[in-house]
């Protein structure tokens, strides 16, 4: 069971319109059962109707769906820790996955990436820069996580090095790329990565990069109450974000 307080907010410049959209996010939310803890208005450069809800949820699952519904402001209350299965983990790993490559699709939108100056050796990565060892010592900090990305560009190196540039951050830790390539003039393929990161990365990689496979490598997955909370907010805000894109 996930518990949380949410904070929605409709703002705009006529009042009967917000009026009404409240009304209408806290008619469609009855299926939450929520607790409405408090409910306000605001006026000035726009006319806004703020209300915060006690809610639960009976999984992971529910609990993103309704993040990547409303787009609400999250604090998760309870609990200190949650232990998840690895089915129920990789589930909403491929709903969010899902969720935003129906979005990109449909409103033809793609995710800016950050490209950071590396000085990278793909053959190392190739390879494999671990040993049996070093993988038992990751996988007890980080969660061992397999993915599989559609790669275009010139070559199989400059589609490793840009994946990797993009990738590769303090809590997302490489060790092996393989690549399967279908063009002969070019890399029109697909790049498959091992990989080491924390909860929060591992949700943060499904709805920015899609990848076309992901599968989680350990048996149980500890997500904690910050964690969980992040999760949630960051896959609100990227929604948000790609709402006003959408509009202009």
């Amino acid at each position: 069971m996930i518990k949380i307080r949410a904070l929605i907010e409709v703002k705009g410049n006529i009042k009967n319109i917000v009026d009404k959209e409240f009304e209408r996010i806290k008619e469609d939310i009855k299926n939450y059962n929520p607790k409405l803890v408090f409910e306000e208005t605001e006026e000035g450069e726009f006319y806004t109707k703020i209300g915060e809800f006690e809610i639960s949820f009976n999984n992971l699952l529910e609990y993103l769906e309704f993040c990547l519904k409303y787009g609400a402001d999250i604090e998760v209350v309870s609990p200190d820790k949650l232990v998840l299965d690895v089915d129920e983990i990789n589930k909403a790993l491929a709903f969010v996955i899902s969720f935003f490559k129906k979005i990109y699709e449909k409103y033809n939108v793609v995710y800016k990436m950050d490209l950071k100056e590396k000085d990278i050796n793909v053959e190392e990565y190739k390879l494999g820069r671990f040993d049996e060892d070093e993988i038992l010592e990751l996988s007890e900090e980080y969660i061992r996580v397999k993915c599989v990305f559609e790669g275009v560009g010139k070559d199989e190196e400059t589609v490793i090095k840009k994946l990797i540039s993009t990738l590769d951050s303090e809590n997302i830790i490489i060790n092996k790329v393989l690549t399967q390539n279908f063009d002969k003039d070019k890399f029109n393929g697909l790049v498959a990565i091992d990989m080491f990161c924390k909860p929060f990365e591992l949700f943060e990689i499904a709805y920015k990069f899609l990848p076309i496979a992901i599968s989680v490598q350990k048996n149980k997955v500890e997500i904690n109450l910050s964690e969980l909370q992040d999760i949630g907010n960051e896959l609100s805000g990227a929604v948000f974000e790609i709402a006003h894109i959408i509009k202009g």
